[in-house]
């Protein structure tokens, strides 16, 4: 299996710039996931689903960091979605489901979901 060297540069670059946005908020990282989650099954590469499971398995989770800044955890809990995640010229039973489906579907959105990250920011006064 290929590492995730890509995926991970994709999100660190995406993370610097939301990072940026001062007074971010939860509501607008939860916005931002859910942009990523409705674009993995309707454009390609979409999630390969054989038995639901792993599609299924998408998570979020959220949290703040000491300063009070929030963060949003997110991806697929089945144990093989790296694997599937990385699995470049497999034939998936999904019509066009494809490798690389969680990267591209952060490539594709960067700028909603940094624009939704923003409409949400709360203005520090």
């Amino acid at each position: 299996m290929s590492n995730l060297r890509g995926l991970e540069r994709v999100i660190h670059n995406l993370n610097k710039e939301i990072k940026a946005i001062e007074g971010r908020s939860m509501k607008g990282l939860i916005r931002a996931a859910i942009i990523i989650r409705r674009d993995m099954d309707i454009t390609p590469p979409v999630i390969p689903v054989d038995t639901s499971n792993m599609r299924g398995s998408w998570f979020t989770t959220p949290g703040y960091q000491g300063n009070g800044n929030p963060f949003l955890t997110m991806g697929f809990s089945a144990n093989y979605s790296a694997y599937v995640h990385e699995m470049i010229g497999a034939k998936f039973q999904r019509p066009g489901a494809g490798p690389k489906f969680f990267q591209a579907a952060f490539r594709r959105n960067k700028e909603d979901i940094l624009e939704v990250i923003r409409e949400e920011a709360q203005i520090k006064g």
